[in-house]
């Protein structure tokens, strides 16, 4: 695989809702086998209706709630808190609206999951798998920790790997960094917060792995957005070459791994250049050096500017 692909300019863009009549139109991300595009949901996802009593109720709790496409939920920017009464209110009302849409999908959901994407997350409250990639629920399996780090100890990431992989057969995993991320920005900073320490040593190994091209950047916003980049191309690694992903790819299954990172500033994913779908994908990840990481960095942001 070309090591000047680290991080692509191919993005993959959200929907946009409207925050007057409070409507959203849901596309999906096209990372699925479009034949089976009968089997999804997206069709669940549509306008949010409310009786006349609920919208009186609402008036004090919502009149600045842009509506959010999946969850159907206060927005996530808005600056009030809602207490456990208002939770349980925003579900019956989403559940009511997938309800009324398809009766029968609650029961259809409880009798199985078909995924085809396990993704492996920052637990970032900002980055919301189903809502980021407008899928509903069901699939998506998911699996979240601080600065989305998968390390060979792991037993409780690897546990869900192993599951999506060998029951659900999933065809993708994705391994998703996001700008921003403050378990990465920790890490590169010499500062203790305690237990987290030692969750942040993961990320300190790749930091040390990169260290003399990570000191030629000056600005620390890019040389964390850097480590972000790098740090979820180690976890993409990681995943490679555990047992699970040996054995799957021996059996001849096709499941592939794909590094993203998601920029909070703009909503859009953005390929890191990572498509492992056998060994040799992988063999040819892990000759690429540092230097040359780097330098492909340079390149595209050069071609940017």
């Amino acid at each position: 695989m070309a090591a000047d692909t680290i991080h692509t300019k191919e993005t993959f863009t959200t929907t946009t809702s409207s925050t007057e009549n409070i409507t959203t139109q849901v596309q999906a991300l096209d990372i699925k086998n479009p034949h089976n595009h009968h089997q999804h949901h997206h069709h669940l996802l549509h306008k949010y209706n409310t009786t006349e009593t609920d919208e009186a109720d609402d008036d004090d709790d919502d009149s600045c709630c842009a509506r959010s496409p999946v969850t159907l939920g206060p927005s996530p920017s808005v600056a009030k808190e809602h207490g456990l009464a208002r939770l349980i209110k925003n579900n019956r009302a989403w559940s009511k609206a997938i309800k009324e849409r398809q009766p029968d999908f609650f029961e259809k959901c409880s009798q199985g999951q078909q995924p085809k994407v396990f993704w492996i997350g920052c637990s970032d409250s900002r980055v919301p798998e189903n809502e980021l990639l407008q899928l509903a629920p069901g699939e998506v399996f998911t699996h979240r920790n601080i600065a989305n780090v998968v390390v060979s100890t792991d037993l409780n990431c690897l546990s869900v790997l192993q599951y999506a992989v060998e029951v659900l057969k999933v065809e993708h995993v994705v391994v998703c960094g996001h700008y921003g991320c403050g378990g990465v920005a920790a890490a590169l900073g010499d500062h203790s917060y305690g237990l987290i320490d030692h969750w942040l040593g993961n990320i300190k190994e790749v930091k040390a792995q990169h260290q003399d091209n990570l000191d030629q950047i000056l600005d620390q916003e890019e040389k964390c957005r850097a480590l972000v980049e790098i740090n979820a191309r180690n976890s993409v690694l990681t995943v490679a070459k555990s047992p699970i992903m040996k054995a799957a790819w021996e059996r001849g299954q096709k499941v592939e791994i794909v590094g993203l990172v998601y920029d909070i500033q703009t909503g859009l994913l953005g390929e890191l250049g990572y498509h492992l779908k056998n060994v040799e994908d992988l063999k040819a990840q892990l000759s690429v050096d540092s230097s040359t990481l780097f330098a492909a960095r340079d390149t595209i942001a050069n071609t940017r500017s």
